[in-house]
């Protein structure tokens, strides 16, 4: 088990990573959509659920350290911190006249951010789950 100093120090870091990313997209927001997303069908879609997934690790990264034993830490919090970022995230983009609030958009948000956890952790614990069998 790693030693609680260490643990803090790892979450210190996934939370300046976290913050990074929130400013990213939130700049992001403040930009008119590139050009590239009303060519692709869907594409826009893809990227919000790209980007939240990506955020949905980091903050996966904080709790998971700050309450290692905790599964409401683990799994439901980093989802509901990423509904709420990215509620306030389309509540942002009323404020831009070249952006709109989309239901779809904050579903695929949503929908990045379960996915991802849940892939992450599905695959996560079969590794450990094998190291810990084969070192016996």
């Amino acid at each position: 088990m790693a030693h609680p100093e260490s643990k803090r120090k790892l979450a210190m870091v996934f939370i300046a990573s976290s913050i990074a990313w929130i400013a990213i997209l939130f700049i992001e927001s403040s930009q008119p959509p590139a050009a590239i997303m009303g060519e692709v069908s869907g594409l826009d879609k893809v990227a919000h659920f790209m980007a939240f997934g990506v955020l949905v690790l980091l903050v996966y990264g904080v709790t998971s350290n700050i309450r290692p034993e905790s599964a409401m830490y683990e799994s439901f919090i980093p989802v509901v911190i990423v509904t709420i970022i990215g509620i306030t995230d389309e509540l942002y983009q009323l404020s831009n006249p070249s952006r709109a609030f989309e239901l779809l958009d904050l579903l695929a948000d949503i929908s990045g951010a379960v996915i991802s956890l849940s892939l992450f952790r599905f695959i996560f614990k079969r590794r450990l789950g094998r190291r810990y069998l084969l070192s016996k």
